[in-house]
């Protein structure tokens, strides 16, 4: 019988392309990852994979496993899924990824009401960007995940995942009180233009999403300095003046000396989402986690996220 961990890493290397980053979306090594492929091809007599210049792809063999193998490991997981929600109880061991903000601001208070409300189950968590984070979740090696998106049309899925929304949070300029734009009402894009930023490293969601705020004016933002927390960014503003585009869920606490000016479009907020695979949509777990986290976020202050 083909074992059903070799499966699984082939066709994660199907859907990803690299041997390297299959093994850091399945958590193993890429010896690990050589090591299930020849496996599998020892024990159907013939190979799987094939050298390509510097990497390896499938071959006609391989890509027929895999798409056949890759219903196959939904059915499993689908099978598993339905025996457990007969019960109804949420039990068991899910891991949950998400960014920074969305865990401590979503994550990390729905976990006491979890221990309270579902004893038997136990939730663990993995910090990552939106883009690692889908990865991960299509590949099996965590169960759900919180991610984030920015445009009116949502995040796009591979079609073995299912989302569904939970909040919608607003971002504000974050800067030193003694800024001109500090006493401001609210700031306009057009008011931003010129001013020096401080932004999430190249090419992270954050910094792609600081990139769009200038889009409707033609502009660039001007980014003078670097830092992947938003702490960072809040003393980058006390120290040199700069401006940050600070989201308001799990925002850190502003000290004194510094303010959050709103921006006059309301529009201009991220979509807050659960994801997870279609094959767990009736996991008790996942509609447990799902519904206390969605009543954290309705208890959540209007001010601190739409506004």
């Amino acid at each position: 019988m083909i074992d059903i961990v070799a499966l699984r890493t082939l066709v994660a290397l199907d859907t990803i392309g690299s041997v390297t980053v299959t093994a850091e979306s399945l958590g193993y090594t890429p010896a690990a990852v050589s090591h299930q492929l020849q496996k599998l091809s020892r024990h159907l007599g013939a190979p799987v994979t094939e050298r390509t210049g510097r990497g390896i792809s499938l071959t006609p063999m391989g890509r027929e496993l895999s798409s056949r193998g890759a219903q196959i490991l939904a059915d499993i997981e689908s099978l598993e899924t339905d025996a457990r929600a007969r019960s109804g109880v949420p039990r068991g061991r899910i891991t949950v990824g998400g960014f920074s903000t969305g865990i401590r601001g979503l994550l990390v208070p729905t976990l006491p009401r979890l221990r309270r409300s579902a004893p038997e189950l136990t939730v663990t968590n993995i910090e990552e960007e939106p883009d690692e984070l889908l990865e991960m979740v299509a590949a099996g090696r965590i169960d759900a995940s919180l991610i984030f998106d920015w445009s009116d049309a949502g995040p796009y899925l591979p079609s073995t995942l299912t989302s569904q929304l939970i909040t919608v949070d607003r971002a504000d300029i974050v800067m030193n009180r003694d800024h001109p734009l500090a006493s401001r009402a609210e700031v306009t894009r057009a008011d931003l233009v010129g001013e020096e930023f401080v932004s999430a490293p190249r090419g992270a969601v954050c910094h792609r999403w600081l990139t769009a705020l200038f889009d409707d004016v033609g502009a660039q933002p001007q980014i003078g300095y670097w830092a992947i927390e938003y702490d960072t960014q809040v003393e980058f503003t006390r120290a040199v003046g700069a401006l940050a585009l600070v989201p308001r869920l799990g925002r850190p606490h502003l000290p004194d000396d510094v303010v959050a000016v709103p921006l006059d479009d309301h529009a201009i907020a991220r979509t807050i989402y659960l994801v997870w695979r279609q094959s767990m949509t009736n996991s008790p777990a996942i509609a447990h986690l799902l519904a206390e986290m969605s009543e954290i976020a309705g208890e959540l202050s209007p001010a601190s996220i739409q506004g």
